[in-house]
Parts: C-alpha cells; sequence; structure tokens
C-alpha cells in the first residue's frame, strides 16, 4: 500500500463525479434567464484543481502523517520475518538446529506472520475507508468553489475540461476557482488557529 499516489487516485476517482453537480444547475439557471442576458460559458481544469489545490495537498499530508509511520512498521516487520525465515533455513541446512527448536521457531514465524498479514489487510481496508472519505469531502469542496465563482461571476454554465473541443483563454476560469479554493483555504486555516485555546507557559 503506497500512499504517495494519492493525489492521483483523487483526480482519477473525483473528476468524473463533477460534472453532472456542477452542470445541472448552472443548465436551470441558464434556461431561466437565457432571454434576459447573453449567454456566458467558462471552462475549468477539474484535473488541475484535484492535483494542485491547498485543499487536496493538505488532504494527502494529513493521510501520510496520519498512515505512513503504520505502513513502514508493518513493512519493516515483514522483513524481519523474511529474515528471520532465511536465517533458520541457513541453520537447519547446516545442521546447527536441533529438531525442537526447528520445530518451535518455525511455529513462532507461523504466528508472526499470520498477525503481519492480519495487520496489514486491516490497515490497508483503514486506509481506504480514510482515501474514500478525504475524496469526498475534496470534490464537494471543489463543487462548491466551481459554484460559487460562476455565481460571481455571472456565469450561465461550466464545462469541465474533457467535454469541450476548443475554446479561447478567457473563458478558462481554473485559476480563479484556483484562487478561490486558496483564499478558502487561508481562512479556514486562520479559523482554526484563533480557535485553538492560548498555550500555558
Amino acid at each position: 500500500m503506497h500512499l504517495n499516489g494519492f493525489s492521483t487516485f483523487i483526480q482519477r476517482t473525483a473528476s468524473h463525479c463533477l460534472l453532472a453537480a456542477l452542470l445541472l444547475p448552472a443548465l436551470a439557471i441558464a434556461e431561466d434567464n437565457a432571454s434576459t442576458s447573453p449567454f456566458r460559458i467558462a471552462i475549468v481544469d477539474v484535473s488541475v484543481l484535484l492535483e494542485n489545490s491547498p485543499q487536496s495537498k493538505a488532504a494527502n499530508e494529513k493521510l501520510k502523517s496520519a498512515y505512513v509511520p503504520r505502513e513502514e512498521s508493518l513493512n519493516k516487520e515483514q522483513q524481519a520475518i523474511q529474515q528471520l525465515e532465511e536465517a533458520l533455513a541457513v541453520r537447519i541446512e547446516a545442521g546447527t538446529v536441533s529438531e525442537a527448536d526447528k520445530l518451535e521457531q518455525q511455529r513462532e514465524l507461523r504466528d508472526r506472520k499470520r498477525k503481519n498479514v492480519r495487520a496489514l489487510e486491516d490497515f490497508r481496508e483503514e486506509v481506504r475507508t480514510a482515501r474514500d472519505t478525504a475524496v469526498d469531502n475534496l470534490q464537494s469542496q471543489i463543487v462548491l468553489a466551481i459554484g460559487e465563482v460562476r455565481e460571481r461571476e455571472q456565469i450561465d454554465v461550466v464545462l469541465r475540461e474533457s467535454d469541450y473541443i476548443v475554446a479561447s483563454n478567457r473563458v478558462d476560469m481554473t485559476n480563479k476557482v484556483m484562487q478561490h479554493l486558496e483564499q478558502k483555504f487561508q481562512a479556514d486555516k486562520a479559523a482554526a488557529t484563533s480557535a485553538e485555546p492560548p498555550r500555558k507557559e
């Protein structure tokens, strides 16, 4: 289980779910306003937001800090078991271990291996759950940010980068959404800091 690919996973998993959430409200508004105002369309490179937004990077770092130490510990235990098995095999080949000791050490190694396998399975399931939760949360934040920028800029329809053939740069609002996400991230960070209890001297 490797956590370094979390950003890529977020990008691949969440981008496919955004289009409907973005288009349906905008299309309803466009239909209501089509007769009274110019029709405005913008595009957003969702993959850029999923990969580079501060919310995505923070989620990635949070997962790493929570799970990488445990992953490394489990991998070290796996390597230790393998080294002990190899050392025991050498001793058995050389005839330097009694039959009773050989059976006892083999039993102990089997027990350690079973515990390690169970621990790895539990760990992977916990990581999957935490990662899915992070993806859902990030997707919601990006959809909300796109919707807020769309409303602020009075745009009728927002298209994802994979849903148009060609467009000019002036209709690309990816940078505006990124800036909006960065501002919200900093505001949330400042609010969390101010809410922390004062440190005792």
